[in-house]
């Protein structure tokens, strides 16, 4: 019999405990805190020092590969142009000294 009685008395705790909760759920979605309401439009997110840090620094290597790639771009459009009007010229001793750093770099 006490078994029974336990079975019950669990049950009521469980069930109690159930109501508990889907009450305390009913009551945060009608009334929700100040920090999960949506009031207005705007949104204030703040940073830590260390994810303003690593921002910035992101910021910095996208401006420099930004200029890198520019400067890239308008030697590539002026050896464009030379070649097109024949202007262009090779020089033998910078492919040959290009070549051969290509092989020490990859032996060495």
């Amino acid at each position: 019999m006490e078994n029974i009685r336990g079975l019950a008395t669990g049950n009521y705790e469980r069930q109690a405990y159930v109501q508990e909760t889907v009450e305390k759920k009913r009551d945060i979605r009608e009334n929700p805190p100040a920090e999960l309401r949506n009031d207005s439009s705007e949104v204030k997110v703040s940073l830590s020092s260390g994810s303003k840090e690593l921002q910035m620094a992101k910021n910095a290597a996208m401006s420099s590969f930004s200029d890198q790639n520019a400067d890239r771009s308008e030697k590539v459009e002026r050896i464009k142009q030379e070649v097109e009007e024949g202007r262009y010229k090779v020089n033998p001793e910078n492919v040959a000294e290009k070549i051969v750093g290509l092989i020490v770099d990859e032996y060495v």
